[in-house]
């Protein structure tokens, strides 16, 4: 997908707003609008002025590897680091990391054991981060190569064998411990020298690494450390909406900027890359729910992402409703390996690496941590991305991260997120209660108002039609009426608890998305509550119940046979294009829409009747009077 995640919010934002319009706009107004069919696929292309391809990412050309000076004596050595968080394989070819598996989401909330996607009780594989597609490049695209802008240096630096400081093949380490581990590389052809320092900290997510790069004894100049290709979870059978392909993402200039890795590319261009100006404070790239990032020790400037796709076979996929109708499964897809090229200083200061979760509650936590240790203000919880438009990212992150902690705190007495769901719904609805009874009652006083407001209006035009002017004591008098009328059955009155649900739905879309805690949280018959439901039981149910709850929900009064038409298409057509727009969308998000309209469907039947009891007897023709009727005494006319 080119744009996955702006692709996701666009899509949800126009269900949302589309909910709000019927709610809203039809209720009231009955007036046909448009919807706003414009590509929510269109690639996100703010600041991304594109800089023309580097040689090796020129369209079509194929990649070699340059030989370095002088011949290869170091013999080749991969060591494994073992901690309970991670497992890290390091190759003395370049000092690469050549794997990087995540074993574990340590957080202030509790821990979780990871797995990658399409794991289940049966059958549960280790989560790499590492693109096997980016370990079989020429050259290999893996994190920790160093760039300075000579082909040949890059080369001789990346691909030529380390020295390393230690003897054994794997290091495990226990709590509290850490491993320090160097590689040395020397050439006096060209006068290079480079030392890549790791240290890991078996309790961390943060390693440091230490770049001493030097030409002749003097360091280089606009040395970068290249994070990636695609950090992410690299067992993703094809991504969608919600499983979305590795983005950019960096702090500079003290605000969030965020790429995908098909903005970079341009027409039919293979490869792309995009120059990012200002004051880089940490830089990387990942997926929704993990990241790899670096933060070196000072600000620095020359930020760069570069960006090459390729096309791949994948499991047969329905990539939405009409191909789920139709049985037209996809078999290949695009993909990309996005890479940043983040300055640092090679004088051997220390640049942090953080590889973890994109978990909310580790990212602040890990916020203080690295703020001490670098000596400036670190907000790595920005990783998350709470929103692609940058008007709505501080709204909706206020809005999240509270419901976020209530999900959390629910599921630790229920230890289910699909019960956290159901109960968090229940509340919410259970507080929206007497205004839906507000609602309800405004538009039942609008319905029985409705034939005497049409007999105003035509009253108040057959006036107009002669001439009476506005303020003619006639005319105030019909309008003071008409005034009364609506007095206690204003639309803003009935739309109130869609107003406050509008806001609600978007955050909630916001924490089931981004919430680790979710990732293969099963529930009922649902294996994942961040992936789609398998058998597409919730999407159809969520419609059934958007319409029987619309069904029973009273209604504006309507006084045309044109208006009454359209409330009744809008009652069936609204939910099946809501079908359309929610088709394999986050079960958890299903599962809190579905239960709400089955909460609101239950009220609604309790207000109705409650209601009942306000209604004034009704006349009624009887053949006879009964016997034991009271005899009213007439009324002596004195006229």
């Amino acid at each position: 997908m080119s744009d996955n995640t702006q692709s996701a919010q666009s899509k949800f934002l126009l269900a949302a707003i589309l909910s709000m319009a019927f709610f809203f706009g039809w209720s009231y107004f009955f007036a046909p609008k448009k919807t706003d069919q414009t590509n929510t696929n269109t690639a996100n292309t703010t600041a991304n002025t594109a800089v023309a391809p580097t040689p090796e990412l020129q369209p079509n050309q194929p990649v070699q590897q340059i030989a370095a000076s002088t011949s290869d004596t170091i013999p080749n050595k991969e060591i494994t680091i073992k901690t309970p968080l991670y497992q890290v394989k390091l190759d003395s070819k370049g000092a690469l990391a050549t794997s990087w598996f995540l074993l574990k989401n340590k957080s202030p909330k509790g821990e979780k054991l990871l797995f990658a996607d399409g794991s289940n009780e049966s059958g549960q594989k280790p989560l790499e981060l590492i693109s096997p597609e980016a370990l079989k490049r020429t050259p290999r695209e893996i994190p920790f190569r160093l760039a300075t802008g000579d082909q040949n240096a890059d080369n001789l630096i990346n691909e030529r064998n380390y020295q390393v400081s230690v003897n054994e093949e794997t290091v495990e380490l226990g709590a509290g411990q850490t491993k320090q581990i160097d590689y040395v590389l020397k050439d006096e052809a060209s006068g290079l020298e480079v030392t890549k320092t790791f240290i890991f900290n078996a309790d961390s997510y943060v390693t440091d690494l230490q770049v001493k790069l030097t030409r002749n004894g003097a360091p280089v100049p606009n040395t970068k450390l290249l994070i990636g290709a695609s950090i992410g979870d690299q067992s993703i059978k094809h991504h969608n909406y919600y499983h979305i392909e590795p983005e950019a993402v960096a702090h500079v200039n003290g605000e969030i900027e965020r790429h995908v890795a098909a903005s970079l590319i341009s027409g039919e261009n293979n490869a792309g890359e995009l120059a990012v100006k200002g004051d880089v404070d940490w830089a990387g790239v990942g997926d929704a729910y993990f990241a790899m990032a670096a933060i070196p020790l000072t600000k620095t400037s020359g930020l760069e992402y570069r960006s090459s796709k390729y096309e791949v076979a994948v499991e047969p996929f329905f990539d939405g409703i009409f191909s789920w109708i139709l049985r037209t499964e996809k078999t290949s897809e695009i993909r990309h390996l996005l890479t940043a090229y983040v300055p640092i200083n090679a004088d051997g200061s220390t640049t942090k690496i953080y590889t973890g979760t994109k978990d909310y509650f580790v990212l602040n936590h890990y916020n203080e941590v690295l703020t001490a240790s670098v000596g400036r203000p670190i907000d790595i919880e920005d990783f998350i991305n709470f929103s692609s438009y940058g008007f709505l990212r501080p709204i909706l992150k206020t809005l999240a991260v509270p419901i976020l902690y209530a999900l959390t705190f629910l599921n630790t007495f229920t230890n289910s997120y699909g019960l956290a769901i159901i109960i968090f719904t229940l509340f919410f609805y259970s507080l929206l209660f007497p205004l839906r009874w507000y609602q309800s009652k405004s538009f039942k006083k609008a319905a029985g108002n409705a034939p005497k407001m049409k007999d105003l209006q035509d009253r108040l035009k057959e006036m107009q039609k002669k001439g009476i002017p506005s303020d003619d004591p006639r005319m105030r008098e019909l309008q003071m009426e008409q005034l009364k009328m609506t007095k206690d059955s204003l639309p803003i009155g009935g739309c109130l608890p869609m107003l406050l649900q509008f806001p609600l739905l978007i955050a909630l879309y916001t924490a089931v998305t981004i919430a680790i805690g979710f990732r293969q949280a099963p529930f009922l018959w649902l294996p994942d509550l961040s992936a789609g439901d398998p058998w597409h039981f919730l999407e159809f149910g969520f419609a059934l119940s958007m319409i029987l709850s619309m069904k029973f929900t009273p209604q504006a009064a309507v006084i045309t046979p044109e208006q009454q038409m359209q409330q009744k298409m809008m009652i069936y057509l609204m939910p099946v294009m809501m079908l359309w727009i929610m088709w394999s969308a986050p079960a958890g998000l299903l599962l809190y829409w579905f239960f709400g309209n089955v909460v609101s469907f239950v009220q609604q039947i309790i207000i109705n009747r409650m209601n009942k009891t306000d209604e004034p007897p009704k006349e009624e023709i009887v053949p006879s009077v009964p016997a034991n009727a009271k005899k009213i005494k007439p009324k002596l006319s004195t006229s």
